[in-house]
């Protein structure tokens, strides 16, 4: 009787460790040994998602079927599910029939955004850039990104105290962090050390975990006070003076 080679994927992957599988069937056992060879695509990455496949895959004489394991290798990269997909491309037994199958393997990492707090001197002219770091905490393979804006606390954008800013960040696949630069203006003022927000919203590709970052404005400005005799006096009537400055 003459046999027909198939090809099945009979098991789904998952991250972190449920291995997948392909299964090849004969209809009819063969007396001898049947070797398959088939090549590998799909868009998981083998040595990084699975391990590496051999291409060829044997039933043993007599037997039906044979397993080409998907062995799935865990990492922290978030990269949605993906695929790893076979074609058989010759036998040494029966002919061909299903040539093609595809194991999908689930990803299970997500990635969180943070913003950090940030604390300067304001000086006394000109600006002073604020860096504020939106942080990823698992590294994608697409571009991830989130809308900001800044809003006013103590210090405010009426009073001249930084530059109001609003946009979307950026943080390039396979990359972690992005920046969002909030320009202060210094002054001579003595005041208390005061603050503004810049707050993320809107995250495409990931979840917002601390979603607000604090800048404070750190008063560099003082006032001395003196005290000088500005005048002597004399008798019988000449009244003398200090000034306090």
């Amino acid at each position: 009787d003459a046999t027909v080679v198939d090809v099945t994927a009979t098991a789904d992957g998952a991250e972190p460790a449920t291995d997948g599988a392909f299964t090849v069937s004969l209809t009819n056992p063969a007396d001898t040994d049947t070797v398959v060879t088939y090549t590998v695509a799909g868009t998981a990455t083998p040595d990084g998602d699975y391990t590496a496949l051999t291409g060829t895959v044997t039933i043993p004489a007599g037997e039906t079927t044979a397993t080409i394991p998907v062995a799935v290798l865990d990492d922290t990269l978030v990269e949605g599910d993906e695929t790893v997909s076979v074609t058989l491309t010759s036998t040494t037994n029966g002919t061909l029939g299903t040539v093609d199958a595809t194991v999908t393997i689930a990803d299970d990492d997500a990635a969180t955004l943070s913003i950090d707090d940030v604390s300067l001197v304001e000086g006394d002219a000109g600006t002073t850039d604020f860096v504020f770091t939106v942080s990823m905490s698992n590294p994608s393979t697409t571009d991830v990104t989130v809308d900001y804006t800044t809003t006013d606390g103590t210090a405010t954008v009426a009073d001249g105290d930084y530059v109001a800013g609003s946009g979307t960040v950026t943080i390039l696949a396979g990359e972690t962090t992005a920046t969002v630069t909030v320009p202060v203006n210094g002054d001579t003022t003595v005041e208390s050390d005061e603050t503004f927000f810049v707050d993320l919203s809107n995250a495409v590709g990931a979840t917002l975990l601390d979603a607000q970052g604090e800048g404070t404005i750190v008063n560099d400005d003082a006032t001395v006070v003196d005290v000088t005799a500005t005048a002597d006096g004399a008798e019988p009537a000449t009244d003398g003076a200090f000034t306090v400055s």
